[in-house]
């Protein structure tokens, strides 16, 4: 899949890459950023434990997102500060179709700056473009306070409660002129 690379005000949005390796491990050997995470596995389907310990264990993420990309079943973008090349952390899809399930990750250090509400709109504005996209879906442990206020900021609305702790919510994405086709 051709991943684009995106800009906004502060940030970079670029295809993750193994170049990313060390911010992966960064963010993923941080026990804050795994808290709310869920079960993380890597392309084989074999668990990894979060936080991870090394970073041959966040590569294995890291490989998951790029064969996901390959295989156009979804991808992450790394999230760049513009001003210094800093890794934030990574927003994505999980699954993409007529509803795209949408997820984040970022690093504590930048926490509270509002970076990840700036990479949410660049990546809905994206999703926007892509037939046969219609909606996105992000699901959200019903105890992480901060991510619901985020998706809640970005036209988010709750639909459903789900059985593994999280809860559903969801937002129409405005099509627009020009709209490409997802893989």
């Amino acid at each position: 899949m051709n991943v684009p690379t995106l800009r906004t005000e502060r940030l970079v949005l670029e295809p993750l890459s193994r170049a990313h390796s060390l911010g992966m491990f960064a963010l993923w050997s941080d026990d804050e950023v795994c808290r709310y995470s869920g079960k993380t596995v890597d392309a084989d389907g074999r668990a990894i434990e979060s936080p991870v310990q090394t970073r041959a264990d966040s590569d294995r993420i890291l490989d998951y997102w790029l064969r996901a990309s390959e295989g156009g079943t979804g991808f992450r973008w790394a999230l760049v500060l513009r001003e210094s090349g800093s890794f934030l952390g990574t927003a994505g899809f999980n699954a993409l179709g007529e509803c795209c399930e949408y997820a984040y990750h970022l690093h504590p250090s930048a926490w509270g700056r509002g970076f990840m509400s700036e990479a949410t709109v660049a990546a809905l504005d994206w999703a926007s473009s892509c037939e046969p996209c219609a909606e996105v879906e992000a699901f959200i442990d019903r105890d992480n306070d901060r991510s619901i206020a985020l998706a809640l900021r970005n036209g988010f609305e709750w639909r459903a409660q789900g059985t593994d702790g999280t809860d559903r919510y969801v937002t129409r994405v405005r099509r627009r002129e020009g709209s490409a086709e997802l893989p």
